[in-house]
């Protein structure tokens, strides 16, 4: 029965349409810089409808589509400032996200969750960063002889965000995404391919065989790096 209610809302949340006010614009502006903090010229920033996200009894759902497959809210182009600013639509559901898209950098999604706008109308968004895209090899290598299958978190910096506002003010911006891995589950050593950004740091947390806490941070400087986790 529970996972019939889950399909439900799954089916109920990307079925919703955003609801547009023809008689208001918002002003959309926010800044675009590069790992190093400079500016970023020509990067389109789509705003629009599609982002769907719901938690029940902790299972999360969520959707993210390309912005030509949604309905779109405003887009403009950064300028040799990494400034960007344009008249939008205004979603009152409040079901909105936005795309930062360059040829040199991949794509970032951002969800405006839980958004509204400010009493004047407007969505300041904070000072966005893009960076290029990395794969890390992480190598589980068994070098004490341990037969114990042990389970890491592995916690990095994913592509797509979450920003949480009130009254047109952002409070939080989470771009952390987490994988679980069991290891050591036979006598080969265990290897796993992650896409994350750089720079960046990467951290691999799990229980050792006598109980202590073990963790680890590698950082995320090359477009491909290759860690080796010892134990």
């Amino acid at each position: 029965m529970k996972y019939l209610l889950y399909l439900s809302l799954i089916i109920l949340l990307i079925s919703c349409e955003a609801r547009i006010d023809n008689n208001k614009r918002a002003l959309f502006s926010t800044t675009v810089l590069d790992g190093s903090n400079n500016p970023l010229e020509n990067v389109e920033v789509v705003v629009y409808s599609g982002f769907y996200s719901f938690d029940f009894q902790s299972a999360s759902f969520t959707k993210f589509s390309d912005s030509n497959e949604d309905f779109i809210l405003g887009s403009g182009i950064t300028d040799s400032n990494g400034e960007v600013s344009f008249l939008m639509l205004v979603n009152t559901d409040e079901q909105t996200s936005f795309s930062l898209t360059s040829i040199d950098y991949p794509r970032r999604n951002v969800s405006i969750s839980n958004g509204n706008y400010a009493s004047t109308l407007e969505y300041n968004i904070p000072t966005q960063i893009l960076k290029q895209s990395s794969i890390v090899n992480l190598n589980f290598s068994n070098t004490t002889g341990v037969t114990d299958v042990f389970n890491a978190i592995i916690t990095f910096e994913s592509l797509n965000c979450s920003q949480y506002t009130e009254d047109g003010i952002t409070t939080d911006v989470v771009c952390e995404e987490r994988e679980f891995l069991s290891f050591n589950q036979s006598a080969s050593d265990t290897f796993i391919d992650i896409e994350t950004v750089y720079p960046s740091a990467m951290t691999v947390e799990y229980i050792d065989a006598t109980g202590a806490i073990i963790t680890e941070q590698f950082m995320i400087t090359n477009a491909t790096e290759n860690y080796v986790v010892q134990f």
